[in-house]
């Protein structure tokens, strides 16, 4: 079986953002930013500065872009929690910046000719190899626990590679 992955570079999924306000307590957040893709689903990447900071994804075809970057991006939907508060602490301007690929355009870019991936799956192993392949600011915790992972399974790093990747090869 093969699993085909076309990952964008990183410049040009910034280049395609828009700009989302973060609303603090008794702000109403408006989806209007979001355009034509508020009701879909799909893989999501906030940037700010030109450095990417989270990539997610949406929980499910009963969440769409719209629901979910609301309980980022709006402080009483996310309690003041989670991301929020990192969001929070980005000083703007510049504009916190999401950049959308929703579950039809990730299928495009999720193949699997001997598989019968379905519109989620995709969303799940694309979201993980963006979160991988960008290693974005707010989520080292996710590259640092999946190779601390992959050392334990005899997994290392060549030298060449040593501050690139977190794990590249496998000790023989």
């Amino acid at each position: 079986m093969r699993v085909e992955i076309e990952i964008p570079p990183k410049d040009l999924t910034i280049s395609s953002g828009c700009e989302i306000a973060l609303a603090g307590k008794g702000v109403t957040w408006k989806e209007s930013c979001i355009g034509a893709k508020v009701k879909e689903t799909g893989v999501y990447v906030i940037h700010h500065g030109g450095r990417i900071k989270y990539v997610g994804k949406t929980n499910g075809p009963s969440m769409s872009f719209g629901m979910r970057l609301r309980r980022e991006f709006q402080e009483s939907a996310s309690g003041g929690k989670h991301l929020y508060p990192q969001l929070a602490s980005l000083t703007v301007p510049p504009a916190i910046m999401v950049s959308l690929f929703s579950s039809t355009e990730v299928q495009q870019l999720v193949r699997a000719p001997d598989l019968n991936l379905s519109g989620y799956q995709a969303v799940e192993i694309f979201e993980t190899v963006l979160i991988h392949t960008y290693c974005p600011d707010f989520q080292c915790h996710h590259i640092n626990r999946t190779a601390a992972y992959l050392k334990k399974l005899g997994y290392t790093q060549p030298d060449h590679l040593k501050g690139l990747l977190p794990i590249t090869s496998r000790d023989e």
